[in-house]
């Protein structure tokens, strides 16, 4: 499971779908999380209550509308409990699967190769610049040697 592209094949499904408003797309990355907190393993156990809290979704018809419509619409399969203390279960439909692999990910692994490289030739110039950033600096030019102690 690829987490960007999956997120990109979202997004560009998104684009064509004029139905999806704004409660679909918070409710749809919300299952998203819950998912990623699953390890990305279908079908997983959600709570409406928690659902509700993560997708800002304050109305239990609205929810219910919703999850309903993402399930008619392909982004879920959802499977809906008729026991309230187990929960219902919900399975994301992956939209990672690319069907063009164009050259953007060889110049991405080649730009990254090419910089180890020059990581490796002159390791020096690495450490040097660690240093200019320890030498009290951080990488956002703020003072470390801070007194805390001190009223604002």
């Amino acid at each position: 499971m690829n987490y960007i592209r999956h997120l990109s094949g979202f997004f560009q499904r998104l684009e064509k779908d004029q139905r999806m408003k704004a409660y679909h797309i918070s409710l749809y990355l919300s299952c998203f999380q819950i998912w990623n907190l699953n390890r990305f393993k279908n079908p997983f156990s959600v709570n409406r209550f928690e659902m509700m809290k993560l997708s800002r979704i304050g109305s239990v018809n609205t929810y219910a509308r919703c999850i309903k419509e993402l399930n008619q619409w392909g982004y879920i399969e959802y499977f809906p409990s008729a026991n309230l203390h187990s929960g219902s279960h919900i399975s994301c439909i992956r939209f990672d699967i690319a069907t063009d692999t164009g050259s953007d990910t060889a110049s991405d692994t080649l730009l990254i190769n090419i910089t180890n490289k020059n990581k490796e030739r002159n390791p020096e110039s690495f450490k040097n610049e660690r240093e200019k950033n320890r030498n009290g600096k951080n990488r956002l030019d703020a003072s470390l040697d801070k007194d805390y102690s001190e009223p604002l």
